[in-house]
């Protein structure tokens, strides 16, 4: 920690403050805060007259967010790396390592308390090396020190405080703590490592030990044929888990706080596709409902916060965090596939109108988040008072404001009101007195994001994750292609683009963040899994096969760099990323983002669904399936955590109802897409053929091969009213026999119409479903014939 005053620094050394020259350091760090002046928020009381700090760590050379937030705490901090570590070696001094985010409240809250505070600053910089990393930067280390903490406290959350020997080995970690709690803390742990340190270095080796076995699972490997064979029923009893623990009046599982949990619901959202599952529907559309009604979502811009204090969904910490809307609106994407709700497309449109107005930068991808306070008070820019509401809208406006929200005088947050829908919006709607109810709703609330908008804003993170940049490319690109949005793909493309261009060295390994022109941080397996799996989605929406040979690539490295050689699974950090070498993670498991492996896994069977449109240099179907294999302990003892891997192996045995499909290695490619119509739904069939193969026209008697046929499931709730098949492309000679038959060996397009037979309230024609068949055949052979399903 480096004080400015005059020509002289202050320079604070075992508690102690001596005057001396101006060091090399100093001078570097200064001229580093000169550099940026004016570019970060000073978030500090001690500044100069001038704007400066009075105080300077090395945090200042950093570009996070996070990290520059505290770069003027009187704590001389340092940043995760070796030169932390080699200084608590040759001073024998133990580590304080403090671990949050940028947008994170109760962060800011200990930043104001504790670290700004001298005596804080005094304490830590005599006993400690004191280090602040930044956990979206190294998930890989959080999730260490995160597993240590649950370990040890039996909970976790940030910022974290975690307390470990020069060896980075823990042997204390909490969360948040006030500033006498904190000040308490640090002087019994300072006394302790003076006067029981081999104690103290005994108990880090144990928690070490600890957290490897939690990190580097190792368990009974089923083959994959027989876990296969045993997936339905573990997908079947934690589904009936689940259902155990909702809560049903508010939707979610039961408990405060309460999260998406999107992994969990994209799990039951497959299993009520797959097996026409209604309980599991009903969870699902509960759950979703109770969200997008809540003060979780921003009903004026849009958008969900990360979580709820309540167990209503009504009070959020107001940070909203990228992978939050790629996730959701991947959650309300998929479920309006199925049940078609207004209300759900409404909020899925508003969630990704949101990103694109508020967190796509210029050049293309996304900014990480944006923080929970505005002018140091969390939610002060979300609320709203009644009487502002009232002297804002004309009188009609306000009454229906009512009606949505229902605000009062005494609010429902600190005397301000978080607007969150009282009813379902659709009784609502059935109980206006007009047709124009959803437009009425949108200029109010347009109106009223104008009004916010002169309020001062939270501050947005604009670095760029690769990981949550990718994944929020693939949700742009999937709902783009149901929804008929081409801005949305365009927003998928260009930020997978700028990835490519920006974030891979000359040996074509990742960087995970991008900001301010410059890229760093070794990526983790999250990065590159989640990054191929959107360059794949870009192939199938928009065709390009660059998309899928660049996916080939980091599925390439990928497996690389990050698979274990030696025992199997993956990896989910990189080899080397600075600091000690602790517990490389193979965790599987689900948390507040999607599994890394379950994505790896997902990615890998999609590429060897497309093996022949490239060139594939990996069998990356035997990396999908020895991964499942590695985990199947794991996903066994604990399958309420690895949802995402649950479904990754259930596409592996079939790949399901998607809108995009591919069969025989990537030589047929079939897309369904439909509108509304009066009384109806207008479904078009694309057919793409790999040149050199043909696809026998419906109902030619003279055919070997299977013709293709299309046909409702069960009871769908539609009729088909008619299919217009296109003419023939050619006559050829059928394989085996003297007969001709009429084929199609190029692509073409079938449109469906269809009638509904039931009303669309009776829920037990939950969503329709088509199958298409057909037989691939070339002039020297026919493949197996293959029968593909399709949601309407």
């Amino acid at each position: 920690m480096l004080q400015w005053r005059y020509r002289c620094s202050f320079i604070q050394i075992a508690g102690v403050l001596v005057t001396t020259s101006i060091s090399e350091l100093e001078k570097r760090l200064r001229n580093e805060e000169i550099r940026k002046h004016g570019s970060y928020e000073k978030r500090t009381e001690h500044l100069r007259p001038d704007g400066y700090g009075v105080f300077v760590n090395r945090l200042i050379e950093q570009d996070s967010p996070y990290l520059l937030q505290h770069a003027h705490n009187p704590v001389n901090w340092y940043p995760w790396g070796d030169e932390a570590f080699r200084e608590a070696v040759a001073q024998q001094k133990a580590i304080f390592l403090s671990i949050g985010y940028s947008t994170c409240h109760w962060c800011h809250v200990m930043e104001v308390e504790s670290f700004d505070n001298i005596e804080v600053g005094r304490l830590l910089n005599q006993h400690f090396i004191s280090i602040k990393l930044d956990r979206e930067q190294y998930p890989d280390v959080d999730e260490i020190y995160m597993t240590g903490v649950q370990l040890i406290s039996g909970q976790g959350g940030w910022p974290m405080s975690n307390f470990l020997c020069p060896d980075g080995k823990p042997f204390f970690g909490a969360t948040y703590f006030s500033t006498q709690e904190f000040i308490n803390l640090v002087r019994k742990i300072s006394n302790a490592w003076v006067d029981n340190k081999a104690e103290l270095e005994r108990i880090a080796a144990e928690h070490q030990v600890s957290i490897d076995k939690v990190l580097q699972t190792r368990g009974e490997i089923t083959h994959f044929q027989n876990l296969v064979k045993k997936l339905d029923g573990l997908i079947t009893a934690t589904v009936q888990s689940l259902y155990s623990r909702e809560d049903r009046s508010n939707g979610g599982l039961m408990g405060a706080p309460k999260f998406p949990q999107e992994p969990l619901l994209l799990l039951l959202l497959d299993q009520a596709r797959r097996s026409h599952d209604l309980e599991a529907m009903a969870f699902v559309d509960r759950a979703l409902e109770g969200m997008a009604r809540g003060g979780i979502y921003d009903q004026i811009g849009g958008g969900f916060c990360r979580y709820s204090v309540d167990e209503n969904w009504l009070v959020p910490h107001f940070e909203k965090m990228l992978y939050n809307q790629s996730q959701l609106g991947l959650v309300f994407l998929e479920a309006f596939r199925l049940n078609r709700r207004i209300f759900f497309e409404r909020v899925l449109q508003q969630t990704l109108d949101y990103v694109q107005k508020e967190m796509e930068a210029p050049e293309g991808g996304f900014y990480s988040a944006t923080d929970a306070d505005s002018e140091g008070v969390e939610g002060r820019f979300f609320v709203w008072s009644e009487s502002e509401l009232e002297s804002s809208l004309s009188s009609d406006e306000f009454k229906l404001v009512l009606n949505l929200f229902a605000p009062s005088n005494a609010g429902n947050f600190e005397g301000a009101n978080i607007l969150s829908l009282h009813r379902p919006i659709e009784l609502l709607e059935r109980e206006s007195d007009g047709r124009d109810f959803f437009n009425r709703v949108d200029d109010v609330r347009h109106k009223l994001y104008s009004i916010r908008e002169k309020r001062v804003p939270p501050l947005c993170d604009k670095k760029l994750i690769v990981s949550w940049v990718a994944a929020m490319a693939d949700t742009f690109l999937k709902a783009g292609f149901e929804l008929n949005r081409s801005d949305w793909t365009v927003s998928g493309r260009k930020a997978l683009d700028r990835i490519w261009s920006e974030n891979l060295d000359k040996n074509q390994r990742l960087y995970r963040i991008s900001m301010n022109g410059s890229v760093s941080i070794p990526a983790q397996l999250d990065d590159y899994a989640q990054f191929a799996n959107a360059l794949i989605t870009e192939f199938d929406v928009l065709g390009n096969v660059v998309s899928l040979e660049r996916a080939e690539t980091v599925l390439r490295i990928a497996v690389q760099d990050f698979w274990d050689d030696d025992f199997g699974g993956f990896f989910v950090g990189p080899l080397i990323r600075g600091g000690p070498s602790l517990s490389r993670s193979k965790s599987a498991a689900d948390s507040a983002t999607i599994s890394a492996v379950g994505t790896i896994v997902f990615a890998l069977q999609k590429l060897a669904a497309r093996r022949f449109q490239i060139e594939v240099s990996f069998d990356a179907r035997y990396y999908a399936e020895s991964a499942s294999s590695f985990y199947s302990s794991q996903v066994e003892q604990e399958p309420l955590s690895h949802p995402t891997l649950f479904r990754a192996v259930r596409a592996l045995k079939d790949a399901g109802s998607e809108s995009i499909q591919h069969t025989d290695g990537g030589r047929c490619k079939i897309s369904v897409s439909g509108r509304d119509a009066i009384d109806g739904r207008e479904v078009e069939i694309r057919i793409m053929l790999e040149s050199g193969w043909h696809i026998a026209v419906p109902g030619d008697p003279e055919t070997a091969a299977l013709p293709l046929s299309i046909e409702l499931l069960g009871k769908s709730g539609w009729t088909i009213d008619r299919i217009d098949y296109p003419s023939s492309h050619n006559i050829i000679s059928s394989l085996g026999s003297d007969l001709s038959c009429r084929v199609y060996d190029r692509s073409f397009i079938a449109e469906l119409f269809l009638k509904k037979v039931v009303p669309a309230e009776d829920q037990s024609f939950m969503f329709g479903e088509l199958s298409v068949g057909f037989q691939l055949c070339n002039e020297r052979e026919c493949l197996m014939p293959n029968r593909l399903n399709f949601l309407i």
